[in-house]
């Protein structure tokens, strides 16, 4: 034990600092057992050490949560409120600048033609039923080329 570090024992092909760690032999059932080895497979976990460290973390976590309910959902709820709030004016300042943008084309489109308000009603009628038909997915160059025109 020569190039290792005093109170670092290797045990397993895994470091182990034993002044923080405990080993302990636990009982479980096989098939708990290959259920635990097939999901440290699947999920990228190093070793069964690592699998349990978690879990017992996560336990404890959601019994922490359990017990504090009032305190954690009232922190809880206001770190979405927060996060919602940001979202939403990221969102709006999004809108408002397609807003202006669509109004500068809208303006070039009026100024270029002049439409009579039963074209507008039917020109607006198609998007309408556009936007509903393909759920707000619809392509500039679709709508270029006449295929959303066409029922």
């Amino acid at each position: 034990m020569g190039d290792t570090q005093v109170g670092v024992k290797e045990f397993g092909g895994i470091d182990t600092d034993s002044e923080n760690k405990q080993r302990v032999s636990l009982y479980l059932d096989k098939e708990t057992v290959k259920s635990v080895d097939l999901f440290i497979k699947k999920t990228g976990f190093h070793s069964r050490n690592e699998f349990f460290e978690k879990a017992a973390e996560n336990l404890i976590a959601d019994e922490a949560i359990k017990a504090g309910g009032d305190v954690m959902s009232e922190k809880l709820a206001k770190a979405i409120e927060a996060v919602s709030e940001n979202n939403a004016k990221a969102i709006s300042k999004g809108l408002f600048r397609y807003a202006v943008q669509l109004d500068m084309m809208m303006r070039y489109i009026a100024q270029m033609h002049q439409f009579t308000d039963d074209e507008l009603d039917e020109m607006r009628r198609e998007a309408i039923n556009n936007v509903r038909r393909t759920r707000g997915k619809i392509k500039l160059d679709d709508i270029a080329k006449g295929w959303y025109n066409e029922e």
